[in-house]
């Protein structure tokens, strides 16, 4: 038997104030995520960050920025 594992995806995200980003994953693991590290993220207001896109469970997108991060340069796996 072939067992294939499959990549985690982003699962949801969420804030700890203008300076964490905890970014949860389908493995059931969580990336905490300095936002000193994504400026124009931690700029963002509390409705700003509330509106987000996950696209193809492996990037992540807010409405109010032009940037798409991967999953690999938010947990700086890349």
């Amino acid at each position: 038997m072939i067992t294939i594992a499959k990549t985690p995806e982003i699962r949801n995200i969420e804030f700890l104030n203008s300076s964490i980003m905890f970014v949860h994953l389908t493995n059931d693991r969580t990336f905490i995520v300095p936002l000193d590290q994504f400026k124009d993220i931690k700029v963002l207001t509390p409705e700003q960050r509330s509106a987000f896109e996950i696209i193809d469970g492996t990037n992540l997108s807010f409405l109010a920025i032009d940037n798409v991060y991967s999953l690999s340069e938010l947990t700086g796996l890349e």
